[in-house]
């Protein structure tokens, strides 16, 4: 039976166990893009605490504006690929699974069409240097309020050209951006894609549409759905332990053969441990637990096998 601690191989990239941590700002970033030191550490401190896949931060797949003066880390040139690969290399002496979450400012989605079009661009060659710098994969994102999440997103994305109008429109780009990857790398970078399963507004994305935007970019290239939900709006959501499972539950019933992260408040051992062992996702992310202690992964083993489960499985 499957279980916290379980190894897991996606696309070729194996994983010490089912623990992912999230695509959250660390804090540190710095003006110039560049990996410095507290960044650096930040990452390889929770590798060596045990996690078994990082996402990164955003990553600027574009350089900034001149006018711009935001903290923010870049792979937008060469010159960013030595220190991520030192990353990579270090994250990788841990024993954790590296991916970089790619993604650029929303604003793009409002763009001239020439412009919006030549963004395919940017991304691949930010995932070529993903590869160049040695890391597992890249993480495509329609949350967290970047130019994917601006597109995707029926309640952002008024576009009257062939990036809107339709969900098939406001799906185009990322379509264009996986299949490209494929194309120009082939199998050689794992494709994850961060989902919006529900907006809880209006008009928003639901379950129902998630189902079908999974299965297109599944259908493109994409080796694994992390799944959340849009809570930016007014209504009344419970966020209780575990409350985006069932969302994530609802994509891997109709993609049984694809990964699936699901995420929310899961940072109780056991309960992080009943997820995986039921069988409702395959693996779970966590944010804030991995932010106060980079060694979760460490306590919660030592937790489950100091209960009543199973040890020689642990």
């Amino acid at each position: 039976m499957a279980h916290l601690f379980s190894p897991f191989t996606i696309a070729g990239v194996r994983l010490p166990n089912r623990i992912v941590m999230s695509p959250s700002p660390s804090g540190f970033a710095m003006l110039d893009g560049f990996v410095n030191d507290a960044l650096y550490k930040h990452y390889v401190e929770r590798s060596h605490g045990g996690v078994g896949l990082i996402i990164t931060e955003p990553i600027r797949v574009i350089p900034p504006h001149a006018s711009m003066s935001r903290a923010h880390v870049g792979i937008y040139a060469d010159a960013f690929i030595p220190r991520l690969r030192q990353l990579a290399e270090a994250v990788h002496g841990g024993g954790a699974g590296f991916l970089l979450a790619l993604d650029a400012p929303a604003d793009l989605a409002f763009a001239p069409l020439p412009m919006l079009a030549n963004m395919v661009d940017y991304f691949l060659q930010a995932s070529w240097r993903a590869l160049a710098a040695g890391c597992d994969g890249v993480m495509l994102s329609s949350a967290d309020g970047g130019l994917l999440h601006a597109l995707v997103s029926p309640l952002v994305n008024t576009r009257q050209d062939e990036y809107g109008l339709n969900p098939a429109g406001r799906l185009r780009l990322v379509l264009e951006i996986v299949e490209g990857i494929r194309s120009f790398l082939g199998h050689r970078l794992l494709i994850g894609f961060r989902l919006v399963a529900e907006e809880f507004q209006k008009h928003g994305i639901e379950l129902q549409d998630a189902r079908l935007t999974a299965n297109r970019v599944a259908a493109a290239g994409v080796n694994v759905l992390d799944v959340t939900a849009d809570v930016r709006g007014t209504a009344p959501i419970a966020r209780f332990p575990g409350w985006r499972v069932p969302l994530a539950n609802g994509i891997k019933r109709v993609l049984p053969d694809v990964p699936v992260i699901a995420s929310g408040r899961l940072g109780d051992p056991h309960l992080a441990d009943s997820v995986i062992r039921d069988g409702s996702v395959d693996l779970v992310m966590l944010g804030r637990a991995l932010r106060d202690n980079p060694y979760w992964p460490h306590l919660a083993r030592i937790i489950l096998m100091s209960s009543t489960y199973d040890h020689h499985l642990l």
